[in-house]
């Protein structure tokens, strides 16, 4: 009897080591390549991609007629959600203020609809993206 109650704990974990997941970094940047073709679609010129997950803005945007957009991208697998901290609205804001420029905080969730586990970020995986549009930051910065 033990035989056959070992052998699906064995299979499951078999399964479990065979994905190969998704680094923050590498979602982090399949979030800010999204929000880059978003921006494109609606006729935004990037001018600034920051290739360092950790150097804020991560785009920075320009529309013809209006400020540049500095913007900052924030990943997670569902259901968890992206917050934006203080202490980076802080230094962003404070920042922005050199080139006038209007700060946007891009919150997006990703979801893996080929896997079962819909929170997990496997590199074979297909993802669904939730987005629900760009937040503006607003709170005051820090002299």
């Amino acid at each position: 009897m033990r035989e056959l109650f070992r052998l699906p704990n064995v299979q499951a974990a078999r399964t479990a080591a065979s994905y190969q997941l998704l680094s923050k970094e590498a979602l982090h940047f399949m979030g800010v390549d999204h929000i880059q073709r978003s921006l494109e679609q609606k006729q935004f010129e990037i001018v600034f991609k920051s290739g360092d997950p950790d150097r804020f803005p991560h785009l920075k945007a320009y529309l013809q007629g209006d400020k540049v957009w500095w913007i900052v991208v924030g990943t997670t697998m569902y259901p968890q959600t992206p917050l934006l901290g203080k202490e980076v609205a802080s230094q962003v804001l404070r920042h922005a203020r050199t080139e006038d420029a209007k700060v946007f905080y891009a919150p997006l969730m990703f979801i893996n609809t080929k896997s079962q586990n819909i929170s997990l970020p496997s590199k074979n995986g297909r993802f669904t993206v939730l987005f629900d549009g760009f937040i503006p930051v607003k709170c005051r910065p820090h002299p």
